[in-house]
């Protein structure tokens, strides 16, 4: 059984159940598949990644101080109680984005290769990848981010796992399934390949980099009360607070690196200094002309 199936079997047994290791073991053993220990808990690891936004892997202590594993969902507060949302980027044709949402909920549930016969706009940057607007996809993930819904996807061809914002897929359409690829080690290896972004857009380059930022005390008090990335580690320093992840760098880490103002320091990579002082330097640019023209972050300026 290869391990995404065994993580399947997981998922299953541990949605609203306590598990050990010990009857997770039996489990597997009454279905006749080799594993040990040690397999087991790297499937536990990696587990975490097949998560939905709304699940959490729970461990806990119990009689004998022995490790109890189970899968919760995690009720979001506006569920709980009156919440009032705020206006912002509140998508102006809800119609559609459910429309979207339905086709590729069913193309991820059929495991099928959708063809895209147009790709509009540019939300994260894939789009440097293709030169021609059609092409095929096979979607492993609909994902939730910043008030926007997203693809997780493969391209068949150009072999790389891509992100779209899903309001850029147009002209789409059920095709046949990819037969000559292993579905189960592509979703593995996308889901490897969503660890190293910060957010959902492109990284400049296949670099996993360590960020380091410093934080003033009074904006580090409030980011330390959010997970940004699952890598993440904060830790006091005199009177700020340094946040330290493992990711590459993209528009949206700049972009929110931005969004705090004169109350964050970078502190490493210089990969990542340079590449912000660029872009302070291309805004300045920018504003001193009369005329605006998009420009791809992948592409050199002419």
């Amino acid at each position: 059984m290869k391990q995404t199936e065994r993580i399947r079997h997981l998922q299953v047994l541990l949605s609203g159940n306590k598990h050990t290791y010990e009857t997770l073991l039996d489990y597997f053993k009454k279905k006749k598949v080799a594993i040990g220990l040690r397999q087991l808990q790297r499937d536990i690891k990696d587990l975490e990644l097949f998560l939905g936004k709304d699940e959490r892997l729970i461990k806990s202590r119990g009689m004998g101080n022995v490790l109890k594993l189970e899968i919760k969902k995690i009720k979001g507060h506006n569920e709980q109680f009156n919440i009032e949302e705020s206006i912002f980027k509140t998508p102006t044709n809800i119609e559609d984005i459910e429309k979207l949402l339905s086709f590729f909920s069913r193309a991820i549930a059929k495991k099928s290769a959708v063809r895209i016969g147009k790709l509009k706009n540019d939300a994260t940057s894939f789009n440097a990848d293709l030169k021609d607007i059609s092409f095929t996809l096979l979607p492993f993930n609909i994902i939730h981010h910043r008030e926007d819904y997203y693809l997780g996807c493969y391209i068949h061809k150009t072999k790389q796992y891509s992100i779209f914002e899903i309001k850029q897929l147009a002209e789409y359409k059920m095709s046949r399934k990819l037969k000559q690829y292993d579905y189960d080690e592509l979703v593995l290896g996308y889901r490897n390949f969503a660890k190293g972004i910060f957010g959902v857009t492109k990284n400049i380059d296949d670099n996993i980099y360590s960020i380091k930022l410093e934080f003033s005390s009074v904006l580090g008090a409030y980011i330390e009360n959010f997970v940004w990335h699952h890598s993440q580690k904060i830790k006091h320093k005199d009177n700020t607070v340094v946040m330290t992840m493992k990711c590459g760098i993209n528009r949206e880490l700049v972009g929110w690196i931005f969004s705090w103002m004169y109350n964050v320091r970078i502190i490493e990579p210089p990969e990542l200094k340079a590449y912000y002082n660029k872009t302070i330097k291309e805004i300045q640019q920018i504003n001193k002309k009369d005329m605006l023209l998009y420009r791809n972050i992948f592409v050199e300026k002419q």
